[in-house]
């Protein structure tokens, strides 16, 4: 009796697929997670005057700035080096060390920040009577970053379904306690913190659970030392890629107004839907990356997989780009609707944040961490730049513009360094054609095309065009995605 052949698969499509099936499970995560989040904004946006919406969406950017700083590069410290570890015990001897470094790091820098609540409040949202909302942000940041570990550890333990769980259960909780402050208990901006408080606090107790059979009561210097070692370098890049995502809001509220800065928010939240697929992939991609380093094909697979992601994240964005106002339309209240323009670039901001993690594969692998933070302050330098000029000038579009043009600089001066200290066969200026062509295509169909009918079939000829040019470039194939001199 024959036996039919077993049809071979090669290592290079093996991989691919396993990075796919893994970027789709984080995406449902990522997807479930933020999707109840954008559910909120019809009925934040009607219970909540701009002026409202923009203190608690300030009180919020500075948090998530804060929580980079606070990680302290401990997540990319355990993709790094866990399986380094010789053993079971080692690895948790390892988690168990960044747990205690992180919890005791959260509370003393909430402290902080409450004991200077006052200050903080006066210079960075308007006024002292904005203090106890930051008290609230203060006492949120322990739980938050405890939400975070949990989350770090399931993907280095690759249990990306107790990964989902955490994060759909995170969002469904804050997002329901959320509407239940604002909406039930008429609390206001004070609701959409309170929500986050205790929506986080339950969630980080949920972690811990699925974290636990990957932590004890044990602790290593060594491990720690080395953690930070690897980590700390990415403190100051953490900072500056803070001050980009929070900056914007700052010029607005020093510059414009807290009713602009609410209309920004709502701009924000496209970013969000872009950062969702990219999300995903960057979850996926960091341990993947550093698992398939030493394998014979990891240079053409890094190759393709930038392209893929670049190509793949750039027609996502324009997609969202093109139907933000029709979207608009249909969520929010008229005053809000001016979110659509500073829409677009946030869009692109997120493909180009998403591509600056792909680039930073390349000094991970080299161990020159300390090069990202030259990347990062450049980036941050370019956005306060851009933010100086433009926000005073042309408001909430400025600043998403300034935004992206933060982004793009942190992606294009990774990249550089990268390649010199770990050069990988990338199409670098194919890649930025096909970003470019996309935004361009965003932009023009946003002030061309007309309203109605005809102008869902310009949009959707745009998309189609996009696609033709990738179609042709051959990005999806390897003569398309691998420099030659790589293939």
């Amino acid at each position: 009796m024959s036996v039919a052949p077993v049809p071979h698969v090669s290592p290079m499509r093996a991989a691919l697929k396993k990075l796919s099936g893994e970027s789709l499970v984080y995406g449902l995560g990522a997807v479930g997670g933020r999707a109840v989040q954008l559910l909120l904004v019809p009925i934040l946006t009607r219970a909540l005057a701009p002026q409202q919406f923009g203190v608690g969406e300030l009180v919020t950017a500075y948090s998530q700035t804060l929580l980079l700083v606070m990680v302290f590069g401990m997540d990319g410290a355990l993709a790094r080096f866990f399986y380094h570890e010789p053993d079971r015990e080692a690895r948790i001897r390892m988690a168990s060390s960044s747990l205690v470094f992180r919890t005791v790091m959260s509370f003393a820098i909430a402290a902080l920040l409450a004991l200077a609540a006052g200050p903080i409040a006066e210079r960075f949202i308007g006024g002292e009577v904005y203090r106890k909302y930051l008290l609230i942000g203060a006492a949120t940041l322990p739980f938050t970053l405890l939400v975070l570990f949990g989350n770090d550890i399931l993907r280095v333990t690759f249990q990306p379904w107790k990964f989902i769980l955490l994060n759909v259960t995170q969002t469904a909780l804050v997002g329901g306690l959320s509407v239940w402050f604002v909406v039930g208990m008429h609390k206001g901006v004070a609701g959409m913190l309170y929500g986050r408080l205790f929506g986080d606090g339950a969630c980080a107790l949920l972690a811990l659970v699925l974290a636990r059979h990957s932590i004890r009561p044990r602790f290593s210097r060594d491990a720690l030392r080395r953690m930070l070692a690897y980590g700390g370098p990415a403190v100051p890049a953490a900072f500056a890629f803070g001050t980009i995502s929070s900056m914007d809001r700052f010029f607005l509220q020093r510059t414009r107004s807290l009713e602009e800065v609410g209309v920004y928010a709502i701009a924000v939240k496209f970013f969000a839907v872009v950062s969702m697929g990219v999300s995903a992939f960057q979850l996926a991609y960091g341990p993947f990356a550093f698992a398939q380093a030493r394998t014979p094909e990891a240079p053409r697979l890094f190759a393709r997989v930038f392209a893929a992601y670049v190509a793949a994240a750039s027609g996502g964005a324009l997609l969202v780009g093109m139907f933000a106002p029709d979207l608009l339309r249909v969520l929010v209240p008229e005053a809000y609707r001016g979110a659509a323009t500073p829409a677009i670039a946030l869009a692109f901001a997120a493909v180009a944040l998403g591509a600056y993690t792909v680039a930073s594969v390349g000094i991970g692998l080299a161990l020159k961490t300390p090069l990202l933070v030259w990347c990062a302050v450049g980036a941050a330098l370019a956005a306060l730049i851009a933010n100086a000029t433009l926000t005073p000038r042309f408001g909430a579009s400025g600043a998403a513009v300034a935004t992206c043009v933060g982004y793009v600089t942190a992606a294009v001066l990774t990249y550089a360094m990268a390649q010199r200290v770990h050069p990988l066969p990338y199409r670098g200026m194919r890649l930025l054609g096909l970003f470019a062509l996309a935004f361009g295509l965003a932009i023009a169909a946003h002030v061309y095309a007309p309203r109605g009918i005809a102008g869902v079939g310009v949009r959707l000829a745009a998309v189609a065009g996009y696609a033709a040019v990738c179609w042709w470039s051959g990005i999806w194939k390897e003569r398309g995605a691998v420099a030659p001199h790589g293939r």
